[in-house]
């Protein structure tokens, strides 16, 4: 017994199969969450000596221990950003360091107007960019699980 499948006749005279059963990849994405990812990654390639690595460097892969490591520290931050702590990623002294600030934004505003004016580059760390980086380190952990 044969199974009769759909056909689609189209005007210029093409015929397809139906995408019945066809993964819907262009549902499961939506483009603004697309352009945000494609954001985060972007800025996340530039290397310390101002060259930028492929897109696709982290292909590669790392220990799946490393996403690991990375996915839980962004998920601290994020619980910490839902808390209605703001945070802050600061590098000096050849290290990075993480803030979690109380007392709102006149506080937080307070603090990047005193690292402004020394040497501690500083970046307000939002709920954004730390669901990207669980997205990027997901997909590295994922990738290595598939390999």
């Amino acid at each position: 017994m044969s199974k009769k499948t759909k056909i689609r006749k189209f005007d210029n005279g093409a015929f397809r199969d139906t995408s019945d059963g066809k993964y819907d990849y262009f549902g499961f994405r939506n483009p603004l969450i697309e352009q945000s990812f494609a954001k985060y990654m972007h800025e996340h390639r530039k290397m310390s000596d101002g060259t930028y690595r492929d897109a696709d460097n982290w292909w590669a892969g790392w220990d799946k221990e490393i996403s690991l490591q990375s996915m839980i520290r962004h998920l601290e931050d994020l619980q910490a950003i839902q808390a209605g702590l703001i945070v802050f990623e600061l590098r000096y002294n050849g290290g990075v360091h993480k803030i979690y600030l109380t007392g709102g934004i006149e506080k937080a505003n307070e603090k990047v107007k005193e690292w402004k004016e020394s040497d501690i580059g500083f970046k307000w760390i939002t709920a954004e960019d730390c669901l990207n980086a669980i997205r990027f380190n997901s997909g590295a952990y994922l990738l290595q699980e598939l390999k």
